[in-house]
């Protein structure tokens, strides 16, 4: 009984970790509908890929969780895409300095505030540009062993909770005009998602899509108000 037992609780922790590692996330953005309406500032804005300042340091401690008398292993990736297995997902097919990018000329390009808005390399070729920089795309996570190594299952079993996943987004951008340089508009934002999650329903461990839309919804009327007089 004991060896069926222990059989099945390494089968939980094979299914755990096989399960995130055969699960890949896939960077998805859908943006706010195109409003068709006389444009706020009557030039095109170029958006160019975001500089990356990320610290390029990953580590990946999950198996400190099974030594006895440790509560959990963790993980903390300052560059999540490039890990190969998450908390509860496999490989990442994400590029964050360029698909964050396309995502924010998409969505300023709908709102309908300029011309057009689009995604280049070549910030020239817009009358204005919008410049970004990627501060942190931060992603922590840990599976909880409860002090009981491997035998911490039987307590997820029961309804404990198996782990905890952390997503962090921050980004700075500024539009500058093309022929002065001057910077028109600039702002910081952060946004952050938590989750605890069970073996039973792990969720979704990637959220950068959904932290960029929460930022999106800010960008979009920041940029309203400050280029209210901009033509005049």
């Amino acid at each position: 009984m004991k060896k069926i037992l222990m059989l099945l609780i390494l089968g939980v922790f094979a299914a755990l970790i096989s399960s995130g590692c055969s699960t890949q996330r896939v960077w998805t953005y859908k943006s706010d509908p195109y409003v068709k309406t006389e444009p706020l500032v009557n030039k095109s804005v170029a958006v160019a890929p975001l500089a990356d300042n990320r610290e390029n340091v990953n580590h990946n401690l999950i198996a400190i969780g099974y030594i006895p008398l440790m509560p959990f292993g963790w993980m903390n990736m300052n560059t999540p895409e490039g890990g190969q297995a998450h908390v509860a997902s496999g490989l990442w097919l994400f590029k964050p300095p360029e698909d964050i990018a396309k995502a924010i000329a998409e969505e300023i390009n709908n709102s309908g505030i300029f011309r057009e808005a689009f995604f280049t390399n070549r910030a020239s070729e817009g009358e204005l540009s919008l410049r970004g920089n990627l501060k942190s795309t931060y992603y922590h996570g840990n599976i909880i062993t409860y002090c009981m190594s491997i035998y911490g299952a039987y307590l997820w079993f029961i309804g404990l909770p198996a782990g905890i996943y952390e997503n962090n987004l921050e980004i700075s951008l500024e539009l500058v005009e093309g022929s002065t340089g001057k910077v028109l508009w600039n702002e910081t934002y952060k946004k952050e998602f938590s989750k605890t999650f069970w073996i039973y329903a792990p969720g979704a461990d990637f959220r950068y899509d959904q932290l960029l839309k929460e930022i999106m919804k800010e960008v979009i009327p920041s940029l309203k108000n400050k280029l209210a007089n901009y033509q005049k």
